[in-house]
């Protein structure tokens, strides 16, 4: 079996801040979870669209989460953020949700340093590498 340091990094992450994803709901195909560490917590958004999020599996929650912050980053404002995920720009919802990630955002990089999912985008994308082992049941 091949050894994936990404993922080893990716578990020494969420072990060193108690990191804890529990689903809350769902909304125009976004899974809304709180996000939970010794830090505190908050409601984030996050995308599932291959359907991975397992509770049961908090690495691959952790990696969903640290993934979806990354696309916010990225991505340059609202319009492009809100086309990225298919969302109704005209939503006052989303659109007052994105101003409220800025701070979350730098609250999370405050504590924990710069989002890094540390899996690679194109492993998650392909299904490959690092990304197909942590999906292995």
């Amino acid at each position: 079996m091949r050894e994936y340091p990404e993922l080893e990094k990716l578990k020494a992450f969420q072990k060193a801040h108690d990191i804890k994803i529990q689903l809350l709901g769902e909304r125009d195909e976004l899974l809304l979870v709180n996000f939970e560490s010794n830090k505190g917590s908050c409601e984030l958004y996050i995308q599932d669209e291959g359907e991975d999020y397992d509770e049961s599996n908090q690495i691959l929650c952790l990696y969903l989460v640290l993934k979806s912050l990354e696309d916010y980053k990225d991505e340059t404002d609202f319009l492009a953020w809100s086309n990225f995920y298919g969302l109704d720009d005209f939503d006052v919802f989303w659109l007052d949700y994105y101003r409220s990630l800025d701070k979350r955002v730098y609250e999370i990089e405050f504590h924990f340093g710069k989002i890094d999912p540390f899996i690679n985008s194109f492993d998650y994308e392909l299904r490959a590498g690092a990304f197909q082992e942590l999906t292995k049941k």
